[in-house]
């Protein structure tokens, strides 16, 4: 049994694809194995063998346009503009998060000195949750035995410490 070796560069080329399957015409295809004995295989369609078609020889991508040297500066340039609002737009957005920052800063900085009390309790945030997440774990599918209607959350420790 002979084989043609060609190798991947050579694949990617449409004459080497010609060739490959020019030698792979003269053999008959290999149909897949019939699953009763002495059947014929006239209506089976296997799509492994497209498949596997398509990802070796994949099409050849399709030539990109020539550009003329005015084509390119005029891309060049509109390139650049969109880098350099992007830019802009980004640096805008930096001042202002670094603004809001500093703004927060002192103002946590003058309600320490006004009251340590409220600085502190600032500080902890907001501890309320809208829903228990204790009540349900997260599942797909509902649970057998449906709403737990007598669920009582666990008592929660004293936090005015």
């Amino acid at each position: 049994m002979a084989f043609t070796y060609f190798s991947r560069s050579a694949l990617s080329t449409s004459l080497a694809r010609k060739r490959l399957f020019r030698v792979d015409a003269s053999k008959k295809p290999r149909e897949p194995p019939s699953v009763t004995p002495g059947a014929t295989n006239y209506n089976i369609t296997d799509t492994r063998y497209e498949v596997i078609k398509r990802i070796l020889y994949e099409t050849p991508k399709p030539d990109l346009p020539q550009f003329t040297e005015e084509d390119l500066e005029r891309h060049e340039t509109i390139e650049r503009a969109w880098q350099l609002y992007l830019r802009n737009k980004r640096e805008a957005k930096s001042k202002e998060s670094a603004a809001k920052y500093r703004m927060l800063n002192e103002a946590n900085m003058q309600l320490e000195q006004i009251s340590k009390f409220l600085f502190i309790s600032a500080q902890l945030g907001n501890k309320t949750t809208l829903f228990p997440s204790q009540m349900k774990i997260p599942t797909e599918t509902p649970p057998l035995n449906g709403w737990n209607y007598d669920y009582v959350p666990s008592p929660k420790p004293d936090q005015s410490q």
